[in-house]
């Protein structure tokens, strides 16, 4: 058991000197050799001589004065168990006669060995336990310096918290709430304006935008219409181009035809030629007789005659049968070379009449 709770007095026990006369008997049984170095033993040993410092103890004149229920509770104290305390009672009565018999520890109230300790191991033979020193006294000195200290502490902080704290725990002041009332004021005319800046620039977009979007929709519209009469008028083409492709495969169906007609009219042509040709030898013919049967008639007159009713065949009809030169000169002479000239001539006009009407017709 360590050795300043061996010396401490039990609280609430009053023997008269316990403690010295414990020390007494710690110094006693110390002295004794022992002969055990294991650990195990040596806290046997240890147990033992607690055992035998309580007998002592129980042994002592002074100590017996005393009850034995404080006997108890201040071996309790310096850390006997309930067995070691009933043991060393034993002892101390089988020692002296005089000790009345123990009573039940068990009855007694226990406390907890809330000081119990293993003894410090001894070294060599009858070596003493070692007195804790006593802690120093403190005089005024000592508490004048603590004050002083403290004292410096607490004015430390408190000018700390005077610096740093008490600025921003107080309240502003009236000229400070006014400057700020006037600051936040000024912000909130400034973003008020910038605000209706922005608004009056949002406007002026919009009506920009819708500007834009009406000139827009002008724009499209004229595309629309502009697209519009391209796709009218490139109808209005293909139509056109449908009708003259339509009139080209009729004038290319045409032509043919045509061609034909026109040969055809000259064949016609050719043969009233021919037959004029062979009328207009028979009027030669006949005019040839002619002098011979009236016994008057000059050759030379007859040859111009002849020509002139071949160039008045061979030349241009108008349209409008009229008698040659040859015919009325020699018409006083032969009435009737003349009357046949005349049905000749007739019959050409009218042949040469219906030319152009069929030529109109094709």
């Amino acid at each position: 058991m360590p050795a300043g709770e061996e010396n401490a007095p039990a609280a609430g026990v009053d023997i008269p000197e316990g403690s010295v006369v414990w020390a007494a008997a710690a110094v006693d049984s110390s002295r004794r050799p022992s002969h055990s170095h294991h650990p195990h033993s040596f806290t046997m040993s240890s147990r033992q001589e607690l055992i035998s410092n309580a007998v002592l103890f129980l042994n002592d004149p002074k100590v017996q004065s005393s009850p034995l229920t404080q006997r108890i509770e201040f071996l309790q104290n310096k850390g006997l168990n309930e067995a070691e305390i009933q043991q060393a009672l034993n002892e101390a009565a089988g020692g002296s006669g005089s000790v009345a018999p123990a009573p039940a520890v068990t009855s007694a109230p226990v406390a907890p060995p809330a000081y119990a300790r293993p003894a410090p191991p001894q070294y060599g033979f009858g070596q003493m336990y070692a007195a804790p020193p006593e802690p120093p006294k403190r005089d005024w000195r000592d508490i004048f310096i603590m004050a002083v200290v403290s004292g410096g502490v607490v004015y430390g902080l408190t000018a700390l918290a005077r610096k740093y704290l008490t600025p921003h725990l107080k309240p502003p002041s009236s000229t400070a709430f006014q400057e700020t009332s006037a600051s936040l004021a000024e912000q909130y005319d400034a973003a008020q304006a910038a605000l209706d800046d922005l608004k009056a620039q949002t406007e002026a977009l919009t009506a920009s935008a819708e500007e834009e979007r009406t000139r827009v929709a002008a724009a499209l519209d004229d595309v629309e219409a502009a697209a519009k009469a391209v796709r009218d008028a490139e109808a209005r083409w293909r139509d056109d181009m449908r009708e003259v492709r339509g009139e080209v495969e009729s004038v290319r169906e045409l032509v043919p035809r045509l061609i034909e007609k026109h040969s055809q009219a000259q064949n016609a042509a050719l043969t009233e030629l021919q037959s004029e040709l062979r009328s207009l030898k028979t009027l030669l013919v006949a005019r040839q007789q002619a002098p011979e049967a009236s016994g008057a008639a000059s050759p030379v007159p007859a040859a111009s005659a002849t020509t002139q009713a071949a160039n008045a065949l061979l030349a241009p009809r108008t349209g409008k049968a009229s008698i040659p030169a040859w015919q009325l000169a020699a018409a006083p002479s032969n009435g009737t070379a003349a009357s046949a000239a005349s049905a000749a001539s007739s019959t050409a006009g009218g042949s040469g009449a219906s030319s152009p009407t069929k030529g109109e017709k094709e």
